[in-house]
């Protein structure tokens, strides 16, 4: 899965939140391969107790500590640039709003702010966002199934890998606790698809940590500013859990099929996003069979997203003054349907400002 710039937003807390406690369950129990074990703790953990100058700690807190300081280090070294992320702006008499593409999971230590975005920040009277952090919290990701009002569950997610890609699908299942597992198996199956890409990405490396999005709406939520969501979350989880099952289980097959990737891969639409590579070539640009074989989740991932938003800001524009900063996935801000062409389209002019 990598860095996620067009898939759904942390803002949708439970999704991000459930895939990565699978996927620190499933890494934590990679580190400890063997019979389960009750700890022995000889010392109670304590940042402030030391032996012979180290701190006294669980050996998984140390492990990951150094796996984040090698990844911080990792990251830096890679970071060759000053950032200039993408951003562009829409403006009336007395209402502007600037368009900001974010990138929602970031490696540890990652750079992306500099002094325009940071401007940007401290001008804007109010952020908007694809979903808030408790919209996020209220989404069961069931809405719009029969499962929700009590109908039969789907089949377990084994059932409904195709058989070829079962033993790939049974050996990541060993991997995390029961508990995650079953949480897996009561999810649809585009979610389950995403579920396992994110936990391939981490059993190979991957470590991901705030994104843009979770930095913005805790900065302004701090500096007591609003905080608006451009969408209702369960709506567009309930549109996209519409797909025909079939669809979702291509993408399903195709998550357990795709390579292991390179960390150069995995970062590559972080450091396009950074340096505001938004061009036709740019690694942020999605197509429609990138999200799924059979291009079924466009539709609802993004052209009918994009098209309420565009709808939303230019009635924004008209009737509520004042500045805005209008934070989403970069995905939706590259290429042919996305917000920018679609404002355009509109007849609103659109200034890059950086």
């Amino acid at each position: 899965m990598g860095r996620i710039a067009s898939k759904p937003k942390k803002g949708w807390a439970l999704l991000r939140a459930m895939l990565l406690a699978f996927a620190l369950a499933g890494t934590a129990m990679a580190e400890d391969r063997g019979d389960p074990k009750l700890d022995y703790v000889r010392f109670a953990p304590d940042e402030q107790l030391t032996l012979s100058g180290r701190l006294v700690r669980p050996d998984i807190d140390a492990r990951r500590e150094e796996a984040t300081q090698a990844e911080i280090r990792r990251v830096a070294a890679s970071q060759k640039y000053q950032p200039r992320p993408a951003i562009w702006r829409i403006r009336d008499a007395d209402t502007t709003i600037y368009l900001f593409g974010t990138v929602h999971s970031l490696p540890p230590g990652f750079k992306w702010r500099n002094p325009v975005l940071e401007g940007v920040v401290v001008q804007a009277d109010t952020l908007i966002l694809e979903s808030t952090e408790k919209d996020g919290q209220e989404v069961t990701f069931l809405e719009g199934t029969s499962a929700q009002n009590g109908g039969p569950p789907l089949p377990p997610l084994i059932e409904r890998a195709s058989p070829q890609f079962r033993p790939k699908l049974k050996e990541l299942l060993a991997v995390l606790p029961p508990d995650a597992a079953s949480g897996l198996d009561r999810m649809p199956t585009w979610i389950a698809a995403m579920g396992i890409g994110y936990l391939r990405d981490l059993m190979i490396g991957d470590m991901p940590s705030q994104g843009a999005d979770d930095w913005l709406e805790q900065h302004f939520r701090a500096t007591g500013r609003p905080v608006e969501a451009i969408e209702d979350s369960k709506a567009v989880v309930s549109n996209i859990n519409a797909i025909p099952e079939d669809a979702q289980r291509m993408m399903l097959d195709a998550a357990l099929a795709a390579p292991d990737r390179t960390h150069a891969e995995l970062d590559a639409p972080a450091h396009a996003w950074a340096q505001g590579n938004v061009g036709y070539d740019s690694p942020l640009r999605v197509f429609a069979d990138q999200l799924d074989p059979s291009s079924a989740m466009a539709d609802p991932l993004l052209i009918q997203r994009n098209t309420a938003w565009v709808d939303s800001l230019i009635a924004r524009l008209a009737a509520k003054p004042g500045v805005v900063l209008f934070a989403a996935g970069a995905g939706h801000f590259v290429g042919p349907g996305s917000v920018i062409d679609l404002l355009q389209k509109r007849g609103l002019r659109v200034e890059r400002v950086q």
